[in-house]
């Protein structure tokens, strides 16, 4: 492991998620700037910077920020996190001023670029989602939220989902129900599926591979903008599915999902199965 990547990882699971004081001046340098899009000036040294991670867990008391990809070179690592929480306590400083808390979660995307010199982050300049985070917040008006904040209809979507693309095959359903910058993140494939084409030529895949495959909703649940179903499939291998030829072995398998929304459509499907389960069922891994 990059010695680099190792002080950036404890950065954002120890400063950043643990509000460890110590950590912050163990590994920030005297002279550390922070800066950041939604805050209208820069922190100093790790006292100042402590203060503002106070402030962020005082304002969402299940902050967390998450780091997903790193990437290193030379004195500098760049990481792309996800992060989080639910505005229930103190006032948020933001470019807009303070903003007193709303109630509302928040999760977006960003990326910081951390400098490393002589074993400690000298600066760290991150960037996020910033028009999502106040969005979400309910700081902005958003023109989409009866679209995106009906639990029965982001339901029905997660419902036709299932049955008419995934165990009826209906491909001219994806583009009605699916939204154009759709993606599919499943562990089985390396990258997400994204976009029409992609996601069309999976359901042609899966349904090649498992021609009687049958989605089964096994209980679901909505909330805001998300959908998340627990499921059970039934099929018979028929055709080659992730490296297994056809066994004509009757498959069951297991899975959650969780669906996010946008202006009425699926924007993404998060999908978490008993693959090791089934790879045993298709006698590529020995029972």
């Amino acid at each position: 492991m990059n010695a680099n990547k190792v002080l950036s990882r404890r950065y954002f699971y120890q400063i950043m998620n643990g509000k460890n004081e110590q950590v912050a001046h163990e590994i920030l340098s005297d002279d550390f700037v922070f800066t950041l899009p939604t805050h209208p000036e820069p922190f100093h040294g790790p006292d100042g910077f402590i203060g503002l991670v106070r402030m962020l867990h005082d304002s969402f008391p299940d902050f967390y920020l998450n780091p997903h990809e790193m990437v290193a070179g030379g004195d500098w690592v760049v990481t792309r996190w996800k992060g989080g929480g639910t505005h229930t306590g103190g006032p948020l400083l933001t470019v807009k001023g303070n903003v007193e808390a709303t109630g509302k979660s928040f999760e977006v995307d960003g990326m910081t670029w951390h400098t490393i010199k002589d074993g400690k982050i000298v600066e760290s300049v991150g960037h996020e989602d910033t028009l999502g985070l106040l969005l979400q917040l309910g700081i902005l008006p958003s023109e989409a939220k009866e679209d995106t904040t009906d639990p029965e209809y982001n339901q029905t979507l997660a419902t036709r989902y299932f049955e008419e693309i995934m165990s009826q095959g209906k491909l001219e359903v994806i583009e009605e129900i699916l939204d154009p910058e759709f993606a599919f993140i499943i562990p089985t494939q390396p990258e997400p599926i994204a976009g029409y084409t992609a996601f069309r030529n999976f359901v042609i895949y899966l349904r090649n591979a498992f021609p009687d495959i049958k989605f089964n909703i096994m209980r679901q649940t909505a909330e805001g903008n998300k959908v998340a179903t627990r499921w059970n499939i039934e099929g018979t291998h028929q055709g080659e599915f992730l490296g297994a030829a056809p066994t004509g072995n009757h498959v069951k398998d297991y899975g959650i999902d969780i669906f996010t929304i946008k202006n009425g459509k699926i924007l993404s499907v998060h999908v978490n199965e008993n693959d090791f389960g089934l790879m045993q069922q298709l006698g590529a891994i020995p029972s």
